[in-house]
């Protein structure tokens, strides 16, 4: 895969980018425009604040979530900026990881929300315009994970959550979403329903519900358990089969990874993209500074990864902001 041409804009202090339609927005800094391909800039509030820094969209388009990745407040917008309403999660060990928000479309059509809005360790389902609890009010009792990186498969069908457990090793669930309306409680298992690893330094899922695992630069050696990946691996687990698909061994940690034009992009100090069939190097960007994070837990380094990130998956292209210039490079 090949890289078509870039964009540069000088655009110093953005925050939070996200592409809404086929429009590019610095979502933080008061729903500010990026100028791209000539198209002018504009920006339509005053600056939602500074704690806000992450930014994520939903798939119908219709919700975007603006947070602060180390703090406990986060923002539901319409996809011209204006507010639907605030969440907020638990402030236990919030300054040290990142904040826990997944947008996704429930079986009825209507955009959910997946996040931890009473405690760190408790996940809920929520109609994102409302505030509407699909997870039915019962007696849960959540074991100690801290859940964070929250993401829907493309069917609706599993919910991972990269997060970590003390003292401190970070953590991969993938939880079934299918009776989450009866039996809220499958959400409480430290080792959810699907799959679970640990050493995780980013997951994401593929169009085909496979999930793709990044593995820690200091984690235990690989070993005939399949939740040991060993270090600075890149893995293909299918919850189909229940079984990895492919690993590879990386020279260099992946750290957050992320979907994109089908393949997987990785995050770690600059973008490199891997193709999701074996997981061989497709395409690198080392003039593009993406950050050091290899985990949930950031702290002072939250810009990072993919708080440096939006992609446009309809466009094929992806976004990278280094504090100073947005960075758009258009895939062929």
């Amino acid at each position: 895969m090949r890289e078509l041409h870039r964009d540069v804009v000088d655009h110093a202090g953005a925050r939070a980018l996200v592409w809404s339609g086929s429009r590019l927005y610095d979502a933080a800094s008061g729903w500010r425009s990026i100028p791209l391909e000539g198209s002018p800039g504009s920006s339509r509030f005053d600056d939602y604040g500074a704690q806000f820094d992450t930014a994520t969209a939903s798939p119908l388009g219709d919700v975007i979530a603006l947070v602060a990745s180390t703090g406990t407040n986060g923002l539901l917008l319409t996809p011209d900026g204006e507010l639907i309403r605030e969440i907020h999660r638990s402030d236990y060990c919030a300054d040290a990881y990142r904040y826990p928000v997944a947008l996704y479309t429930l079986p009825d059509g209507r955009t959910g929300l997946a996040h931890c809005p009473e405690e760190y360790n408790r996940l809920e389902i929520e109609v994102a315009a409302n505030g509407e609890r699909v997870t039915a009010d019962s007696d849960r009792s959540p074991e100690d994970v801290f859940h964070s990186r929250l993401e829907v498969s493309p069917s609706g069908q599993y919910l991972l959550s990269a997060g970590w457990v003390w003292h401190p090793v970070d953590w991969l669930a993938v939880y079934k979403l299918s009776c989450v309306a009866t039996e809220p409680a499958v959400l409480d298992s430290l080792s959810g329903f699907a799959h679970t690893s640990i050493d995780v330094a980013g997951a994401c899922f593929l169009d085909s519900d496979d999930i793709v695992i990044s593995t820690c630069p200091d984690g235990v050696a690989s070993s005939d358990d399949p939740e040991v990946l060993g270090p600075n691996t890149l893995a293909r687990w299918s919850p189909v089969t229940k079984t990895v698909v492919w690993r590879r061994q990386l020279p260099s940690a992946a750290g957050d990874i992320v979907t994109m034009a089908g393949h997987i992009l990785a995050l770690h100090d600059y973008p490199r993209l891997y193709d999701a069939a074996d997981g061989a190097l497709l395409a690198e960007w080392p003039d593009l500074p993406t950050g050091s994070a290899t985990s949930s837990i950031v702290g002072t380094k939250s810009f990072s990864g993919r708080g440096r990130m939006a992609i446009d998956s309809a466009g094929r292209r992806f976004a990278v902001n280094d504090g100073e210039r947005i960075t758009v490079v258009h895939l062929g």
